[in-house]
This record gives structure tokens, C-alpha cells and sequence, in this order.
């Protein structure tokens, strides 16, 4: 009996040792949370802007190659947009538009002023120059103020349209202030508001075809109705009646180069 009892006694002086099960006498040496960051906005954009690769490598991306003469069209574009609003567009030009062959229209940037539109939405719903100027600035917005919702990421190699579009893809309340912000930048290039609410307009009537692009197709009547309130309240009455002014010869050499 007295050798089971030192037994045990030697038994549990030695447990009393083990550190998993002296755990409250040394939480706090057990976990070490000096080291810990929490990420910062900026850290999420840089992730953001890191996908553009991935994106562009994916096998079910194929990016149209331009030549030099369209390259140089959509970049004197940019350039009429953002240097006629120094004042809003503080980030030296550094643009690059991608042209991805897809059928479905949609469009999107990323962070670094890389914006990417596909060969679908040009040949069938941007009928006009300043229709475009409308799209190009709507994103050079997004990403000068880097308006993007923070997402959960899981890298998984490659990136698809589908899968990018969600995580870009804003709520109304954003969408109508990038709206107005392109209202008055437009403006200062002289593409009148009329022509940012047929943009609108087009995405409205052909909501199902821009069912990829909008998420919610219900979404994009709200936009409509809320940026014509803004331009009625915001519009200059005594304004004369602009003439028509048809697109370039080189909007229209872009886009027949697209249709080859």
C-alpha cells in the first residue's frame, strides 16, 4: 500500500510540470500578440490591384492585342478626361485599357488606373464616342478614389469575370455618387449629361444582357431614376441647344477593328 501511494505521489508532482497542463500560470508568455497588424484600407487595394495578372493568365481570358494607332486613341482619351479635371484626378496618368474578346458586356477597374472592358459591350452598346468617354470616366473615378468594397479574397491561381465582377460590383449609394462625379467631369470635357443618362438608359433597357455586369438587374432603374433627379435639379436652364456633333474617325476605326 505504501509503495502504490509514493507511486502516485512521484506521479503527480511530475504532472504538475508539464505545461499544457499548467497552462494558467503561463497564458500570458503562450501567446505573443505584439507582432499582430491589422490590415489598413490600402492593404486591401493592393491586393485588389494584384489580381489584374491573374486575371489577364486565366484560360478562360483571351485579351485582344491593339495596335499602336487604337493604343494611342483610347490613351488621347484618358488624357482629354483627366487633364481638363487636374483638380479631381490628383494621380499622375498611367492608364492601360484591356479590351477582353467575350460576347457578354461588362466593364471594370482596378486599382493603378487599369480599366477593362469587353469586345461585347463596345460592338453593341457603345454606338458613339461620347458614350465612351462616359464609360472611361466612370471608372477612371472608381479608381482614382479607389471606391471598392472590402471582400473576403481566397487566392485560387486564376480569376474569372465572374468571380472579379462580384467583388468589385458596388451598392447603389455608390454607384449614384460616382454618377455625379462624372456629371461635372464630363462636363468639363463638353460631353452633356443627356448623353451619361443614355448610357444608363442602355444598360436599363438591356438589363438581362447586362445581367453580369449589374448583379441585381432591378438595381440599375434606381440608378436611372435618381441621376435624373440630380441633373433636373442641377441642369442649367438658360443653356443653348447644343448641335450634334458626330464621333471621330478614330472612335469609329477602334471599333471596326473589334469586329474583324
Amino acid at each position: 500500500m505504501k509503495l502504490y501511494l509514493l507511486t502516485f505521489i512521484v506521479l503527480f508532482s511530475s504532472c504538475a510540470n508539464i505545461p499544457f497542463l499548467n497552462s494558467d500560470k503561463n497564458s500570458s508568455a503562450d501567446v505573443e500578440l505584439s507582432g499582430y497588424n491589422q490590415f489598413e484600407n490600402q492593404d486591401y487595394v493592393d491586393h485588389l490591384k494584384s489580381l489584374k495578372h491573374p486575371y489577364l493568365k486565366s484560360t478562360s481570358i483571351n485579351q485582344i492585342k491593339l495596335n499602336y494607332r487604337r493604343q494611342k486613341y483610347l490613351q488621347k482619351s484618358l488624357e482629354k478626361i483627366v487633364k481638363n479635371n487636374e483638380l479631381f484626378f490628383r494621380k499622375e496618368l498611367n492608364a492601360n485599357v484591356y479590351v477582353i474578346d467575350d460576347s457578354t458586356p461588362f466593364h471594370f477597374s482596378l486599382p493603378g488606373q487599369n480599366i477593362f472592358i469587353s469586345s461585347g459591350l463596345i460592338k453593341k452598346y457603345v454606338k458613339s464616342e461620347k458614350i465612351l468617354y462616359c464609360l472611361l470616366a466612370y471608372e477612371l473615378i472608381i479608381s482614382e478614389k479607389n471606391i471598392y468594397k472590402k471582400r473576403m479574397i481566397i487566392p485560387t491561381g486564376a480569376v474569372s469575370t465572374r468571380r472579379i465582377l462580384s467583388l468589385l460590383r458596388l451598392g447603389i449609394d455608390e454607384k449614384v455618387e460616382v454618377h455625379k462625379w462624372a456629371f461635372y467631369i464630363l462636363k468639363r470635357i463638353g460631353v452633356d449629361s443627356d448623353n451619361y443618362l443614355s448610357w444608363l438608359q442602355i444598360q436599363n433597357r438591356n438589363s438581362v444582357d447586362f445581367s453580369l455586369q449589374l448583379g441585381d438587374i432591378g438595381s440599375i432603374s434606381r440608378e436611372e431614376s435618381l441621376f435624373k433627379a440630380f441633373i433636373i435639379k442641377n441642369s442649367d436652364k438658360k443653356k443653348k441647344e447644343k448641335k450634334y456633333e458626330g464621333s471621330s474617325r478614330e472612335f469609329y476605326a477602334f471599333v471596326k477593328s473589334l469586329k474583324r
